[in-house]
């Protein structure tokens, strides 16, 4: 009896072991994405033709304890390398796993490797070739605790790969998992009904499920196998195994499949899958939106399977989470009683099909942790829209917060403001309205909250919060707030380079919801721009830390002689110019910065009559010579701003530590007097999170 390992997706172990001892095999020792057997040769030859589920079939050659080098080149020359292949053979040597002394695959797979053709110049006098992309014979060799295993690949490529998806659709399913949905649905015990999927793609599911229902062998037009030069090989017994399998195909069985996807492209690349995979007169493909339509089967009962789509930005979490929930909603309506199989790596979203699991499986689709799950379709309970019933509370508080707000910001006007901070426990988010956009900030939830919760009550934001305030789910941003240092201040999360303009008062700006966690224009501090507008006449004025320059263009519009911005970020001044111009302000004339606000005090003389300072809580940006800390270091910064103040002048100080604490006695010694403007300039819609910012006026002492 020889010794196999036949790997698999991670998840599929216990089906693969079901699907083994169909073929008549008993010795099966289960492993992760994998499972061990003991069996003949003849068995061998039907797992690597029949099995649905198989990634490769290994034939072990030699295995032992492996502590180093020399134990792996032991073990490999152990096996009597030219009974297995001739010298004309060409050879690939791929290796997995790592021991303390054996840290390196490619080093291991070379030590194997020069076992090898080691033996051979010994034995034959000539040594075989390498061959990485297309070899005659694969080795693979495999630290496992602290043994070492050497295999020859009987399969070749890998046997999800069955040979008729020569395309793939944008989010491509493996064969052997397809296979491992359709097995879990339950459809193959009762193939008489029909079998609808919703989100077909390239048609893998459905192409997986037709054949093992008509019995055509997965494998049926593999031509090239890993064990065609292999001397081990019976040509004749293979030969023989493929006829008696091919025998049982039912080219005749009727079935009622039908593959629906909204992708004109996606539904030409299935039809040509099931063409070549010998199916397509058995399946029915047309274009049809999952959420909006439903076949008609005259109530008759069957099974929907599907790998819905999953986003790959935080964004596309929106669309993705309302897809789930349109399309649980039309289950419930169209399919009540019928059996619904997903797989999805969309994990939360999942929740929102609001069906409850019979059963789930956790399994791998390459690097995606993905979950199986099986439904009975309950029928609908309400009409109407679900969101409507998601969220009452904090759907209640966002439309009264609404209507109370959209008037106040008419009155500036402004078209940014924000409609939602926090304001339940629940629901520790802020909804900030830009234009016809929302952006939506979750804040870092308390550890001991579990995730779960938190992205549960986040994905009820997202659905309701476009509804209530009538806009677009397609233009929500979503952002996580937590403190930033170093690099993150300046990060991009995405690259989308979406610029809107947005109106304040008489101020126009560019602002960017998608890139970084800022917009470009803080919305807290809207009253003190306003403020800067009021005094800024014919006076000159200076602006630090002036990220994209907002308050600058402000003075400007007030009337100021000259403004210079100061800021760390070139690529935030250069922002700070366009909203310049945008404002039809020559930015020529005022002077842009790039270097940080206390080495630039430091370095320059000029005076001013105005000067705002809104400085991070927190810097340790690598451009900087060392930390800056707003709380140890304001004093340090105030005083050298105030030497640059001109008499009778007057300076803003921000900031937006919430444990922030004026050093008045350190004031006192400056010869300066402070005016705490916080709650003055306090923005209407920040007024319930009072202690959001501080700001205070100082002028020195005559």
């Amino acid at each position: 009896m020889a010794k196999f390992l036949v790997t698999t997706s991670k998840g599929l172990e216990n089906l693969i072991e079901a699907e083994l001892q169909g073929f008549g095999i008993t010795d099966i020792k289960l492993s992760v994405s994998s499972v061990w057997f003991e069996g003949s040769i003849e068995q061998a030859y039907r797992v690597c033709y029949m099995s649905r589920l198989a990634n490769r079939v290994l034939l072990e050659l030699a295995s032992g304890e492996c502590r180093h080098k020399q134990d792996l080149y032991d073990i490999c020359q152990t096996v009597d390398w030219p009974m297995q292949f001739n010298d004309r053979s060409t050879i690939s040597v791929e290796f997995n796993g790592t021991t303390d002394s054996l840290r390196n695959t490619q080093f291991s797979g070379q030590v194997v490797k020069d076992a090898i053709v080691d033996t051979f110049q010994e034995e034959v006098g000539r040594r075989p070739n390498v061959d990485k992309s297309a070899a005659d014979i694969r080795i693979q060799g495999r630290l496992i605790k602290k043994n070492a295993h050497i295999f020859i690949d009987l399969s070749g490529g890998s046997l999800h790969q069955r040979g008729y998806r020569l395309q793939a659709g944008k989010a491509p399913l493996k064969e052997n998992l397809a296979a491992a949905v359709i097995m879990r649905s339950g459809w193959l015990e009762h193939c008489e009904r029909p079998l609808v999927d919703y989100f077909c793609g390239s048609g893998t599911l459905l192409i997986e499920a037709v054949q093992m229902a008509q019995k055509i062998p997965p494998q049926m037009y593999r031509r090239e196998w890993g064990f065609d030069a292999w001397l081990g090989h019976n040509a004749k017994l293979f030969e023989s195994i493929k006829n008696e399998y091919d025998q049982l195909i039912d080219n005749d069985k009727t079935l009622r499949v039908f593959g629906y996807d909204i992708s004109n492209r996606e539904l030409t690349i299935a039809r040509q899958n099931a063409m070549d995979a010998g199916v397509i007169e058995q399946i029915h493909f047309e274009r049809a939106d999952a959420t909006q339509f439903a076949i008609n089967l005259n109530a008759e009962q069957g099974y929907v399977v599907s790998n819905p789509p999953y986003g790959e930005r935080l964004e596309d979490e929106i669309k993705i989470a309302n897809l789930y929930l349109d399309f649980g909603q039309s289950l419930k309506i169209n399919h009540a009683g019928w059996h619904l199989t997903v797989i999805s790596s969309a994990l939360e979203q999942m929740r929102q099909l609001k069906l409850k699991a019979d059963k789930k499986y956790k399994v791998k689709n390459g690097a995606l942790d993905c979950v199986i799950a099986n439904y009975q379709i309950e029928e609908a309970v309400e009409a109407g829209d679900p969101r409507e019933r998601i969220a009452t509370e904090f759907q209640n508080r966002l439309r009264k917060n609404h209507k109370q707000f959209s008037k106040l910001a008419k009155q500036y006007p402004t078209e940014c403001y924000r409609v939602y901070d926090a304001d339940l426990p629940n629901y520790n988010v802020a909804v900030d309205i830009y234009g016809d956009h929302l952006v939506v900030q979750e804040y870092a939830a308390p550890k001991d909250i579990p995730f779960e919760k938190t992205q549960a009550r986040l994905n009820d934001v997202l659905l309701t919060a476009p509804k209530v305030l009538a806009m677009d789910p397609a233009k929500v941003a979503v952002k996580v707030r937590k403190r930033q240092k170093g690099k993150e201040q300046y990060k991009k999360a995405a690259q989308t380079e979406q610029y809107m303009v947005v109106q304040e008062a008489n101020a126009q700006f560019y602002v960017n919801l998608y890139d970084y966690l800022d917009t470009g224009l803080f919305l807290d501090h809207r009253d003190m721009r306003l403020k800067v507008q009021q005094n800024a006449k014919g006076k000159t004025v200076l602006n630090l830390f002036a990220y994209t320059c907002s308050v600058s263009v402000h003075a400007a519009l007030g009337g100021a002689s000259q403004i210079t911005s100061v800021d760390l970020s070139k690529k935030y001044l250069e922002w700070g110019k366009r909203n310049f111009e945008l404002n039809n302000i020559n930015p020529t004339w005022h002077p842009f910065v790039a270097m940080d606000s206390i080495e630039w005090l430091q370095r320059n003389k000029n005076k001013f009559d105005l000067i705002f300072i809104d400085p991070p809580s927190f810097s340790n940006s690598k451009k900087l010579d060392k930390d800056f800390d707003v709380q140890r270091d304001h004093i340090k910064l105030l005083s050298l701003a105030l030497e640059h103040l001109n008499p009778g002048g007057q300076l803003y100080f921000s900031n937006n530590l919430r444990s922030f604490k004026l050093d008045e006695e350190a004031l006192r010694t400056l010869n300066v007097k402070w005016l705490d403007l916080s709650q003055q300039t306090l923005p209407f819609d920040f007024k319930r999170r009072s202690n959001i910012r501080q700001v205070w006026a100082l002028e020195a002492n005559e």
